[in-house]
């Protein structure tokens, strides 16, 4: 059922469309002047490492969703650490409808459940927790989204900047006040080590606390859910 749902809308995505540009626009112009390719890579996979999961990353990537989503297509959230909270995504101006929301039972699921929504083309944002990623199971992810040709990031820990990744894009970000800070530890065609920060992406004041971004689980009633999320238990297609 989901891989029917995503596979209809990336058909729809690619109508009248020519080939898929290999960058997106981050929407700060600093990051996109100290990224090689002038963006976020799109047919790869990026890692952010973010010191608190849940908040920083929405910041980071807001501007780059919401032209994202004016593309009939969804934004698909594979376990993420909290409920999305409808008021928060929407003063960022990223409609909560367009959300996809999987939480699949074990490792096996998750893996393929990013694997699947990659290769359908939507953006997919995704957080191992404590699913384990090996090589082979990162470089799969860095296939699928060859073949999707669209973003997947997946949100990871900070100590796991130490372990080797065939991501094209990895970065550790902060939190700071009203500002981003962030570490390019690799890119693509490129060397890593620049830092820089950036100023929370809102034109208007005040913005929303960024722990406003994902509210805990059991916490959430339903006045918080956005109303038309969907939520789906993911099973593995049988093979052989």
């Amino acid at each position: 059922m989901v891989s029917s749902l995503l596979s209809q809308t990336s058909q729809l995505r690619t109508l009248g469309q020519t080939a898929t540009p290999r960058v997106q626009a981050s929407g700060f112009a600093p990051l996109d002047q100290a990224l090689h390719e002038g963006g976020w890579p799109l047919g790869a996979l990026t890692e952010l490492l973010p010191r608190v999961p849940g908040a920083a990353e929405w910041s980071l990537l807001a501007p780059a969703l919401r032209v994202q989503l004016q593309q009939p297509c969804w934004l698909v959230l594979v376990t993420p650490p909290g409920l999305p909270h409808a008021p928060a995504w929407a003063a960022a101006g990223l409609p909560a409808d367009r959300l996809l929301l999987v939480r699949p039972d074990n490792a096996r699921d998750w893996l393929w459940s990013v694997d699947q929504a990659a290769r359908a083309g939507q953006p997919v944002m995704a957080w191992p927790g404590r699913v384990g990623l090996d090589g082979k199971s990162l470089r799969r992810l860095q296939l699928a989204a060859e073949e999707g040709g669209n973003l997947l990031v997946l949100s990871r820990r900070p100590s796991q900047a130490r372990e080797a990744s065939p991501a094209a894009l990895r970065l550790q970000l902060e939190a700071a006040g009203a500002e981003l800070r962030l570490n390019i530890l690799k890119q693509r065609s490129h060397w890593g080590g620049q830092s820089l920060s950036l100023p929370l992406p809102w034109p208007a004041s005040p913005p929303p606390p960024l722990s406003s971004w994902m509210s805990a689980a059991e916490r959430c009633d339903n006045a918080e859910r956005p109303g038309n999320t969907v939520t789906l238990p993911v099973r593995r297609r049988q093979e052989g």
